[in-house]
């Protein structure tokens, strides 16, 4: 999906995100690639409001009614205006409003950039592209995603331990490599690496296999590959996974993406 084509991202928060998109374009896609916008809520507020008017909401128009930031933004815009738009948000468990049905409708509907939008969810969050030591630990990499929503907590003898755990935020940056505590600091060479670990990652988590992908896979395969392996169990836990990896996957396609990462792969082992 290579194109230079009106385009447009939201987000669902205005700073990692944005620092994240940065950096991918100034090392890895080359490029501005579009025009960004901040939702300021969660995917499960982001699900009420369109289903309070049977999700027939136009999503620039709900932009502009968030801030006036994205309203001054988008002035001269409508739905038209962009042939691709994407979406960023948080599975976020957590939430008090976490629902994993909302998803599924949600991953349903925003299917499709020339339509109604692409939604793509990093597991559990944005902090995922930061979560990383090797390819080896990070083939099984998992987290647990619904603590106080647990509907096993009250049957677990370590619920006031887990309840006790730091936030995900809070713990990724005692869990990954020096240089990727900063989003800032990223290089070239850390994106490939990051590119090609959570691709794999997504490929073993659909197909079992951790390698680079040979299809691309849609947004609502791989949450139902998460429920079925780690969300609907007695810990529910995800696995961590990046949406800006999947991103770029769409972007390029299979043979190109392949193409700029072979020199990197070639001596990597994983």
């Amino acid at each position: 999906m290579l194109n230079k084509e009106p385009t447009l991202f939201i987000f669902e928060g205005s700073r990692t995100e944005d620092k994240v998109v940065q950096m991918l374009e100034r090392n890895f896609l080359g490029e501005k690639v579009a025009l960004t916008c901040v939702y300021d809520a969660e995917i499960y507020q982001l699900y009420q409001r369109f289903k309070e008017d049977n999700f027939a909401l136009d999503i620039v128009n709900l932009l502009k009614e968030r801030s006036l930031q994205n309203a001054e933004k988008l002035k001269d815009c409508n739905r038209d205006t962009f042939a691709y738009v994407y979406l960023f948000f948080d599975y976020d468990a957590h939430s008090t409003l976490a629902d994993d049905d909302k998803i599924i409708e949600l991953l349903d509907f925003f299917d499709n950039e020339t339509d109604n939008g692409m939604l793509y969810i990093s597991y559990p969050m944005v902090e995922a592209i930061r979560h990383y030591k090797d390819m080896e630990s990070f083939k099984t990499l998992t987290v647990k995603c619904k603590k106080q929503k647990c509907v096993y907590q009250n049957e677990c003898l370590d619920k006031d331990d887990c309840l006790a755990e730091p936030h995900y935020k809070a713990f990724v940056p005692t869990d990954c490599r020096p240089q990727q505590v900063n989003v800032n600091s990223f290089t070239r060479e850390i994106w490939n690496e990051l590119i090609l670990a959570h691709l794999c990652k997504m490929n073993y988590l659909i197909n079992d296999e951790y390698v680079f992908p040979e299809s691309i896979s849609n947004q609502s395969i791989v949450f139902n590959k998460q429920l079925e392996k780690y969300i609907n169990h007695r810990c529910p836990r995800v696995a961590v996974l990046s949406v800006f990896p999947m991103y770029v996957l769409d972007y390029y396609g299979i043979s190109k993406l392949q193409e700029k990462l072979d020199e990197y792969r070639s001596h990597i082992q994983y």
